[in-house]
């Protein structure tokens, strides 16, 4: 019994040296792809990219190990590799009561060697984003209750400042039972949100007071679009406008599809503009 068990635990730590050499060729090559990206001026941090990797990875996964246990391996990696390519920060933004929450949630998407520093003013940590301060902000997930919404001011006066939801969090259902249920928040950052196959986007729709929240659904379901919440907000004083904040169930890129969404809803001087979204994660509680 005694030998079989030495025997058994001889096996894993020949498993353990084999996983070690594979991670450290595995950063050596994420290295280089981080020089070469840099080289062509390519976007070095891909949301995207991760999310089809997930995918790729769920798809096969079978056995004991927890898929969740697999994600947070995954992340752990792909946060200390980005330390490798870029100088990766990270705020946090939170009411003080759900800062735990919010922080675990951000801990388990970025891993635990990316630096991270906490705030409770949305409004300051997109702007610390937008002036390249930090890397990224995990924002609350916007409510209709707040009266100066941090999506209403994420356009940026030049194109290096703008910034774009990329993810959302908790990244996959089931990841950290620790969560509140219904517990959510998003991640911005000043890169690109582009196409993973399978994705939910944001648009900022600034419009005439005269098209309702109805007509708004009802024409984006027209277009073949799922309406999955639509938040308001009266725009600049003196102005008969109202700025909404609508989630929709797929990838919209900025031009003739935003351009297409005015002219359904009939207001072609309005405003339509796509302010990111993030990759759908399969379930993890399995």
């Amino acid at each position: 019994m005694v030998d079989s068990v030495d025997d058994l635990r001889r096996e894993i730590d020949d498993l353990d040296n084999n996983l070690h050499d594979l991670l450290m060729k595995r950063a050596d090559l994420v290295k280089k792809i981080g020089e070469e990206k840099r080289r062509n001026k390519i976007q070095v941090i891909q949301p995207d990219r991760e999310a089809v990797m997930i995918r790729r990875l769920m798809d096969r996964h079978h056995g004991a190990l927890p898929r969740h246990a697999v994600v947070r391996i995954w992340r752990e990696l792909v946060g200390a590799v980005s330390l490798l390519q870029t100088d990766v920060k990270v705020i946090v933004c939170a009411p003080d009561e759900q800062m735990t929450e919010a922080w675990d949630m951000a801990k388990n998407y970025f891993g635990s060697v990316v630096p991270m520093q906490k705030m409770t003013n949305p409004m300051n940590a997109l702007s610390m984003v937008k002036e390249g301060e930090v890397t990224f902000a995990v924002l609350p997930w916007p409510d209709d209750q707040d009266p100066k919404p941090w999506w209403a001011y994420m356009r940026g006066e030049s194109p290096e400042k703008i910034a774009h939801i990329v993810a959302s969090l908790p990244y996959g259902s089931g990841v950290d039972s620790r969560t509140r249920p219904g517990f959510k928040a998003l991640v911005v950052g000043c890169l690109k949100f582009n196409d993973s196959g399978n994705d939910h986007s944001f648009l900022f729709l600034d419009l005439d007071d005269s098209i309702s929240r109805a007509r708004i659904v009802d024409r984006l379901k027209a277009m073949g679009l799922t309406p999955l919440s639509l938040l308001s907000r009266k725009g600049h004083p003196g102005l008969e406008r109202t700025q909404h904040f609508v989630e929709v169930d797929r990838y919209i890129a900025n031009g003739e599809m935003t351009d297409q969404i005015l002219v359904k809803l009939e207001n072609t001087d309005g405003n339509c503009i796509c302010l990111g979204g993030y990759p759908v994660i399969p379930a993890l509680e399995s």
